[in-house]
């Protein structure tokens, strides 16, 4: 029994095409459903209203409403002594006031905002506009970016349905999060990487909202001596941060290096977001009941694992290095939550992008049916079990990505067959 299950999952013959559209076809019905359920409810159309009911884009707008009103500083300001603000899960007062402003619901659920000042200039913006509106245009702009990222690494527009199947673009879209943005830029950074070193380099560079992309990103560069692409992100990173500085003035800059980011990381690591809902070892082994340390050793047990084959296969084709560096962040990083993984699903697309060329070598297809219903197994493991047995998944995936690299050691026979 134990080796027939091997086989199947070694020559993927269960995942023919017929079955894998056919997969993706239920669980896009099952994520569309969801997030019509999650609209009525939170507007209380058809079903009871949430009380108090708020998605992540509160915070963005909020935030942007204080820059545009002039008191970007608001955004982080502690409003108590700093060192006792770090070390707690409140949130900047003028923040949460804001929140609650927009709302008119001083019982609001709020949400902090850790990004960078960087951001602003992207939520400045939208906050001219009404909430609803706000979040329609950041969401439909933003996926209109990860469409055209989508076709241009698969050259067919049927992708984006397939990609509604996948559920962390489903979850980005409902709470209003900057995934699709994120995804972008790191798909059309890889994308250019070899050829237009300076473009990718821009979008790597404007990455810089969310400065963790740095550890995965940076390695990837590095093993590939991408020095022009390095050069360009440098630069477009700093004019960005320098842009920041000149909207909001630079002490804002102080306030969230010296208070903002500890105090992330006293949140993140004290369940101030739900540990069930981070996609990251240090959150596993919380979730688990393992102490700070432990789940810091973990997540440097996580980051050297990754990076090592991500070095590894320095002279694989880009497609293989692609996949691998998307499948490494959530072993990488040290703040991810599940939306995130909407940059994660690339790594199947560039995988599938080889497999086109070259067939499918074993194991391959089975990875790519774990790596495409990895949210769904967050989702039911690890939020609604607490389980985080999620990330074997990446880790899986990378070894068998791995395989492929020139010189490995790790064996993998052929199959040949058409991709699904």
């Amino acid at each position: 029994m134990t080796g027939q299950i091997i086989t199947a999952l070694r020559e993927g013959n269960w995942l023919t095409a017929a079955r894998a559209n056919g997969y993706i076809r239920l669980l896009a019905i099952a994520n569309i459903l969801g997030l019509t359920l999650a609209i009525c409810r939170a507007h209380g159309w058809l079903l009871p209203q949430e009380p108090h009911f708020s998605t992540e884009f509160l915070s963005f707008y909020a935030a942007g409403k204080l820059a545009d009103a002039g008191n970007a500083a608001g955004i982080y300001a502690p409003g108590i002594a700093a060192h006792d603000f770090i070390a707690s899960l409140h949130q900047p007062p003028a923040h949460i006031a804001m929140e609650q402003a927009v709302t008119h619901d001083p019982e609001i659920d709020t949400f902090g905002f850790f990004y960078p000042p960087v951001f602003g200039l992207l939520c400045a913006p939208l906050a001219r506009l009404t909430y609803l509106a706000a979040h329609l245009t950041w969401v439909l702009v933003t996926g209109a970016g990860l469409a055209l990222l989508l076709w241009r690494i698969t050259r067919t527009w049927r992708v984006i349905g397939q990609a509604i199947g996948y559920l962390a673009v489903i979850e980005n879209a409902g709470v209003g999060e900057n995934a699709f943005l994120s995804a972008s830029l790191v798909g059309l950074g890889l994308l250019a990487v070899e050829r237009r070193p300076w473009a990718a380099g821009i979008c790597f560079g404007a990455l810089c909202y969310k400065p963790h992309f740095v550890l995965p990103i940076g390695i990837f560069l590095l093993a590939g001596r991408h020095w022009r692409a390095i050069t360009a992100a440098t630069l477009t990173g700093a004019g960005l941060c320098a842009a920041g500085a000149i909207a909001f003035g630079w002490p804002i800059w102080l306030t969230y290096f010296m208070v903002t980011v500890p105090h992330a990381d006293y949140v993140f690591r004290h369940a101030g977001v739900a540990l069930n809902l981070q996609v990251t070892p240090v959150s596993a082994i919380l979730l688990l009941g393992g102490g700070n340390a432990l789940a810091s050793i973990a997540q440097w047990a996580a980051i050297l694992f990754a990076g090592w084959l991500i070095f590894a296969a320095r002279a694989a084709s880009l497609n293989i290095r692609a996949a691998l560096l998307t499948a490494s962040f959530p072993l990488m990083l040290p703040v991810m939550l599940d939306y995130d993984l909407t940059t994660t699903g690339l790594a199947i697309l560039f995988l599938l992008r080889e497999a086109a060329a070259t067939g499918f070598r074993g194991y391959e297809k089975s990875a790519l049916a774990f790596m495409f219903v990895l949210p769904w197994i967050t989702w039911i493991f690890r939020t609604d079990l607490n389980i985080p047995i999620d990330l074997l998944v990446p880790a899986a995936f990378m070894l068998v990505v791995a395989a492929r690299v020139p010189g490995s050691r790790f064996w993998q026979p052929r199959v040949r067959q058409s991709p699904a």
